[in-house]
């Protein structure tokens, strides 16, 4: 749901104390661990240089640093930022997790999401796997369709602030593991006013993650895949993986969002429909080149007709300012609902697809049985 953002007068971001946040709330950094960054070195550098300042005040050690694209290297790239040669891919992954295999924390700090191929994704999905580290997402960053001077961009840092250093975390934790309490083990309907309207089941021993605000060496060491070894900030999603063919009905886009995943972008279909029986899909509907959907659709591979996880936003100030071209922070705000589809290697899932598209609702109502969990966007 949007809603009008004030910001104050004179208002300028505190890095210096977010920069704490991160380092000393977040991630805990200890004496002598070892720290990789992935930057766009053109975005937000005084961010950057008070999360240096902040890591090396607690005695951590910069191990090294990788740049993001440019316009310029993003043309000798793939759309999804890796090489076009298949066996430089292989031999890229390897180099930077042997980088990885010498470091205790990585911190993604912002980029710039108004273009595509920036980076190679996977050092928060196949290299956190396979790494005993931890890491953050840190995604703040400008609206990806708003002109330069829009002042919706300053409204989301006011946002993005807000909601890293005045959250209460102890209440947000005790919201989410409500949340948890009330749909592990159960069957959700989810339902909007523009048409979606389907019901999965969530197994009670199933794979479930919350994402407020805390992962210490301690707490990443029990992680059982590259969800649990990363944190989000801000913070505020709880997810998980939907039994595997439990999915029937449908999933209906109205409305466009800014960014939406690999390989293909959503918007160019929407109004569209997405049908599910059994679990898989069985049908796109869109009124806009049907067949050319189609054409893609059937072009790609893996389990590219399942529901891979379903994310739900619980962070009370990470409201959505009018004029978002997308959720404020992926959706993590309270209320947000959104559905992935199909490669879920990140949530300790088993399907695997050159599909990864994120599903933005609003206005979502959620039930359990008799129980409303979520009405009209607004957790209950």
């Amino acid at each position: 749901m949007t809603q009008d953002t004030e910001v104050p007068a004179n208002w300028k971001p505190d890095w210096p104390a977010i920069a704490d946040h991160i380092v000393n709330r977040t991630l805990q950094i200890q004496r002598g661990e070892r720290v990789i960054y992935m930057i766009d070195a053109w975005l937000y550098a005084d961010l950057l240089d008070c999360v240096r300042a902040a890591v090396l005040n607690v005695g951590g050690i910069e191990q090294a640093t990788i740049l993001t694209w440019t316009k310029r290297l993003r043309e000798l790239r793939t759309p999804r930022g890796t090489s076009p040669d298949p066996e430089l891919v292989q031999l890229e992954q390897r180099a930077h997790l042997d980088l990885f295999q010498t470091a205790d924390v990585f911190m993604w700090l912002p980029n710039d999401f108004t273009v595509r191929g920036t980076y190679t994704g996977w050092e928060t999905e196949w290299i956190l796997d396979r790494w005993r580290g931890r890491g953050i997402h840190c995604h703040w960053f400008p609206d990806p369709l708003a002109p330069a001077g829009d002042g919706v961009h300053r409204k989301l840092e006011y946002i993005y602030q807000r909601a890293i250093l005045e959250l209460d975390y102890a209440a947000l934790k005790k919201r989410q593991q409500q949340l948890l309490a009330a749909i592990r083990g159960r069957t959700l309907r989810v339902t909007t006013p523009e048409g979606t309207d389907i019901t999965f089941s969530l197994p009670a021993d199933g794979w479930y993650h919350c994402n407020d605000g805390e992962l210490s060496r301690e707490r990443a060491l029990r992680a059982v895949c590259a969800r649990d070894r990363e944190e989000e900030v801000p913070c505020g999603a709880v997810r998980t993986v939907p039994a595997p063919d439990s999915a029937n009905g449908v999933i209906a886009l109205r409305k466009t969002v800014a960014w939406n995943g690999f390989p293909f972008d959503v918007n160019e279909y929407v109004p569209l429909d997405i049908v599910f029986k059994d679990g898989r899909i069985t049908e796109l509907k869109s009124s806009k080149d049907n067949a050319k959907l189609n054409q893609i659709y059937t072009s790609l591979t893996g389990d590219k007709d399942r529901l891979g996880e379903i994310v739900i936003g619980t962070n009370p100030l990470l409201e959505t300012p009018r004029g978002a071209s997308m959720p404020t922070y992926w959706g993590f705000g309270d209320g947000a609902f959104r559905f992935h589809l199909g490669d879920n290697i990140e949530s300790a899932g088993k399907y695997r697809s050159n599909l990864w598209i994120n599903l933005f609702l609003s206005d979502v109502t959620v039930t359990c049985g008799s129980d409303i969990l979520v009405k009209d966007g607004k957790l209950t």
